[in-house]
C-alpha cells in the first residue's frame, strides 16, 4: 500500500522545533542578561566595588560551567526530554523572579549561582536535537538560528531593564523576565510530539517521548575524551567564549565608562545596534556555509572559510584603545560582535560532529571547559580594569584569545577527526 506524501508541516517539522529552541535560548539569555544591564542601579543600591561586580557576573558562570560536567551524561540518557526541558525552563524562570526580590548582595549572588545550574541544560539540549533532526549542511544555519535567540535577548534586555530602572525599579524587569518562562511551554508541548513518527534523521533512534537510546556510561566518557576533535572544539571555545561573555556582561559598563554615558536609553540604543550585529553574524555565517555547501564546497572548508572572515572582524577590538569618538567605539564593537556570531554558530555545528551518539555530552563537556575559563576571565576583568575602568588591557587579551581560536580551527580541525555527515 502506497504511503501518502507528508504534509507541509511534517516535511518542515524540524524548523518548527528549531523555533521552540530559539525561544528557549532567548528566555535563557534574557534572564541571565538582566544583571549586566541592571548593574548600575544594583551597584548603587548595594554599594558594589568593581571587584564585587566581577564576582556577581562570574558567579553564574562558575556554576553554569560546573553543572556541564554531569548534565551531558544525564541528557544523553534522559527518557522524557519533552517534560524535562520545560521543568528546567520553569526552574530558571523562578530563580530570576527570586533574584528580583533579593535584598542583599549575598542573596543576589546565591540566585546567580542557582541560575547557572538550571540554565546549563539549554545549549546541550538544543545542540543534541539539531544533530538529530537536521542534515549536516543545514546545521551551521540551524545552530546560528537557535543561538541567535541569545542575542535577540541581548538586544531587548538592556532596553527593558533601563526602562524599568529609570521609570520604576530594576527589580520589576527581573520579575517580568521570570514570568515569560511559563508562556514558552505552550509551543514546546504542542510541537515537540511523537518525534519518531516525523521522519527524524539521526544516528540512533529516539524514544517515543523524544529521549535518545541509552548508552553505556564508560563508553560515553572514553569515546568523548579520546576524540581529538573534542579537544579542538573545546580549545576554540576557550578562545572565543570570553569575548562572547565580555560583550554580554561587561559591555554596558564598558560603554558607560569609556564614553562617559549616563545610564539611560542612549546607552540602550548603542547596545541595541551592537547586539543586532551579533545576531546578523549568526544568521549570515550559517547561511553562507549552506550556500557554499550547495555549490560543491565541502562543509569543513566552508565553515573554515567563514570562520576566517569572522576572525577578521573580531580582531578589530585590538584597535579599540585608540578610538577617540563614540562612533569609532560603536563601529568596532559592531564588527567585533558580528565576528563572534559568525565564529560561534560554526563552533556549535562542530560540537555535533565529534561523537554522533553522544552529542549532549560533547556539548556539555565543551561547555564546562570553555565556561570555567570564561568565568575566570570575566571575574578578572573587574580587577584588570581597576577603579579607573581602563579596558585597554582587556581588549588585547580578547584579541589574543581570538587569534588562538583561529589557529586551532586551521590546524586541529581535520576531516579524519570529525564525523560530518
Amino acid at each position: 500500500m502506497l504511503q501518502s506524501e507528508p504534509c507541509w508541516y511534517e516535511r518542515n517539522w524540524r524548523w518548527f522545533v528549531l523555533g521552540t529552541l530559539f525561544l528557549a535560548t532567548f528566555l535563557s539569555y534574557f534572564d541571565r542578561q538582566m544583571l549586566g544591564a541592571a548593574m548600575t542601579p544594583i551597584s548603587e543600591e548595594f554599594k558594589l566595588t568593581n571587584a564585587m561586580k566581577g564576582n556577581l557576573l562570574a558567579a553564574f558562570l562558575w556554576t553554569y560551567a560546573g553543572a556541564h560536567l554531569f548534565v551531558g551524561l544525564i541528557l544523553d540518557r534522559i527518557r522524557n526530554l519533552r517534560w524535562f526541558f520545560p521543568a528546567m525552563v520553569l526552574a530558571w524562570s523562578a530563580t530570576t523572579v527570586l533574584a528580583g526580590l533579593a535584598t542583599s548582595y549575598e542573596q543576589l549572588l546565591f540566585m546567580r549561582c542557582l541560575l547557572g545550574v538550571w540554565e546549563s541544560v539549554n545549549f546541550p539540549i538544543c545542540i543534541m536535537l539539531i544533530a538529530r533532526i537536521f542534515p549536516a549542511r543545514e546545521r551551521s544555519l540551524a545552530s546560528g538560528i537557535f543561538a541567535s535567540g541569545a542575542f535577540l535577548a541581548t538586544l531587548i534586555a538592556p532596553k527593558v531593564v533601563i526602562y524599568f530602572s529609570t521609570h520604576s525599579d530594576w527589580r520589576h524587569s527581573f520579575i517580568l523576565a521570570g514570568l515569560l518562562g511559563g508562556a514558552w511551554l505552550v509551543p514546546w508541548l504542542l510541537i515537540f510530539r511523537r518525534p519518531t513518527e516525523r521522519g527524524v534523521t539521526c544516528p540512533e533512534p529516539l524514544a517515543a517521548n523524544g529521549g535518545p537510546v541509552l548508552a553505556s556510561k564508560s563508553d560515553t566518557i572514553l569515546a568523548v575524551l579520546r576524540s581529538p576533535a573534542f579537544w579542538a572544539v573545546a580549545l576554540i571555545g576557550i578562545g572565543i567564549i570570553p569575548s562572547l561573555y565580555f560583550s554580554t556582561q561587561w559591555l554596558p559598563t564598558c560603554l558607560e565608562k569609556s564614553l562617559n554615558l549616563t545610564y539611560g536609553q542612549k546607552l540602550g540604543n548603542y547596545l541595541l545596534v551592537i547586539y543586532l550585529m551579533q545576531d546578523a553574524g549568526l544568521w549570515i555565517g550559517g547561511a553562507v556555509v549552506l550556500w557554499l555547501a550547495k555549490h560543491g564546497v565541502t562543509i569543513l572548508t566552508a565553515r573554515k572559510a567563514v570562520i576566517v572572515v569572522g576572525y577578521s572582524m573580531m580582531i578589530s577590538i585590538a584597535l579599540l584603545s585608540r578610538a577617540e569618538t563614540a562612533l569609532a567605539y560603536i563601529v568596532v564593537f559592531c564588527c567585533f560582535t558580528f565576528g563572534i556570531g559568525v565564529f560561534l554558530g560554526n563552533q556549535h555545528a562542530f560540537k555535533q560532529d565529534v561523537v554522533k551518539s553522544h552529542v549532549a555530552t560533547v556539548a556539555a563537556w565543551v561547555g564546562f571547559i570553555e565556561m570555567m575559563f570564561t568565568a575566570f576571565v570575566v571575574q578578572r576583568v573587574g580587577k584588570m580594569i581597576g577603579e579607573q575602568s581602563d579596558f585597554g588591557p582587556v581588549y588585547l587579551v580578547l584579541a589574543g584569545l581570538t587569534t588562538f581560536a583561529l589557529l586551532v580551527v586551521l590546524v586541529l580541525l581535520r576531516p579524519k577527526w570529525l564525523r560530518i555527515e
